[in-house]
C-alpha cells in the first residue's frame, strides 16, 4: 500500500462520514483507511451503511474497528500499528482531503526523496463548508513550537513508516490534545528531514469542540511549555517574532484566491464545489498565538 490513514473516532458520525468519503474518493495511489474508534452507539450499523455507500475497490481498503482506548492517541497508534502503507498519516473525524490530495503528496515524495516528512496546505472552513481562511505551511523550529503553537496542521501532514519505525515515532498517550505537537518538537530536535509543498491537502473544520481550543488542551500546552528549560521560556517573544518574520519573508501572510470541492454533511453523494475567491492569509478567531 501507499498509503495508511488513520481516523480516530468517538462520536461524531456525521462528520466522519465527509472523512470516509473524501478519502475513498481518492485516485491514482493505493490507500487502506483505518478507522479506529472508541466505543461510539451503533459504531457497527455505522460501518455497514458506510460498507455499502463507499465499498473496497482495488488500491482502496477500509477498515473500521471499534475497541477500547486510552484516547485519541492511543487509537491512533493502534491504527498505524495495523497498517502496512509506506507513507502515513492520521485524519480527524472533523477533517477531510481535497480532491486528489494523496496522488499530489505522493507525487511530492517523489520529488523530495530524502523528506521524511511532508507539509501541506490546509484550508480552515467553518461548520457550513465556508472558507474561514487559507494556511500555507512554514518552516518551524522547535522553539516555536513549544513555546506558541504547531503553525502545521496534521489534516495536511505525512511521514514515512520508514521513519516511524525507526525513530519509534508514535504519538505519546499521556496526552489528549497536544501529542502531535509534543511529536514534531522531538523530531524537530531529531532533525529529522521535513518539506513542503504548495498545495492545500486538508481541510480542518473550525467548531467550539476543537480539542486543542479546550481547556484541557490548553493545560497540556501550558505544561509542555513549563518543562521547557527557562532560558526557552524567557524568551518565547523572541520565538514568536522569529516566526512571523519567517512566514513574512516566506510570503505566507498574502491572501491568496482559493476554490475548493468538499463533501458536506447530509449531501456526501458528491463533492459540493465553492468558486474562487480571495481569502485572509489570517486565521481571526486564533490571532492571539500567530
Amino acid at each position: 500500500m501507499d498509503f495508511t490513514i488513520v481516523t480516530p473516532s468517538l462520536g461524531q458520525l456525521e462528520y466522519l462520514e465527509c472523512c470516509i468519503a473524501s478519502v475513498a474518493d481518492q485516485e491514482g495511489v493505493s490507500i487502506e483507511h483505518i478507522v479506529q474508534d472508541g466505543g461510539t452507539a451503533s459504531f457497527n450499523e455505522f460501518a455497514e451503511t458506510m460498507s455499502k455507500r463507499w465499498p473496497d475497490r482495488p488500491n482502496y481498503r477500509r477498515v473500521m474497528i471499534t475497541e477500547p482506548d486510552s484516547g485519541m492517541y492511543d487509537a491512533i497508534n493502534k491504527g498505524l500499528k495495523k497498517g502496512t502503507g509506506r507513507i502515513c498519516a492520521y485524519l480527524n473525524c472533523d477533517e477531510q482531503y481535497l480532491a486528489e490530495a494523496l496522488a499530489k503528496v505522493m507525487d511530492e515524495f517523489r520529488k523530495q526523496p530524502a523528506a521524511e516528512i511532508l507539509y501541506g496546505g490546509f484550508l480552515v472552513v467553518d461548520e457550513k463548508g465556508e472558507l474561514v481562511t487559507a494556511q500555507r505551511p512554514v518552516n518551524m523550529f522547535w522553539q516555536h513550537v513549544a513555546t506558541s503553537h504547531l503553525p502545521n496542521f496534521t489534516c495536511a501532514t505525512f511521514f514515512k513508516r520508514e521513519m516511524m519505525e525507526r525513530e519509534k515515532a508514535y504519538f505519546e498517550t499521556r496526552y489528549r490534545a497536544c501529542a502531535d505537537a509534543a511529536w514534531t518538537i522531538e523530531r524537530l530536535k531529531r532533525e529529522t528531514k521535513m518539506g513542503m509543498m504548495a498545495d492545500f491537502i486538508g481541510v480542518f473544520v473550525e467548531q467550539e469542540t476543537n480539542q486543542g481550543v479546550k481547556k484541557e488542551g490548553l493545560a497540556e500546552a501550558d505544561a509542555i511549555r513549563c518543562r521547557l528549560h527557562p532560558c526557552v521560556r524567557s524568551t518565547a517573544f523572541l520565538w514568536k517574532l522569529m516566526h512571523r518574520l519567517r512566514k513574512l519573508f516566506e510570503g505566507k501572510y498574502f491572501p491568496k484566491r482559493v476554490s475548493y470541492d468538499i463533501f458536506r454533511q447530509g449531501e456526501v453523494g458528491k463533492r459540493q464545489h465553492y468558486p474562487a475567491r480571495w481569502v485572509s492569509p489570517f486565521w481571526v478567531s486564533r490571532l492571539p498565538i500567530g
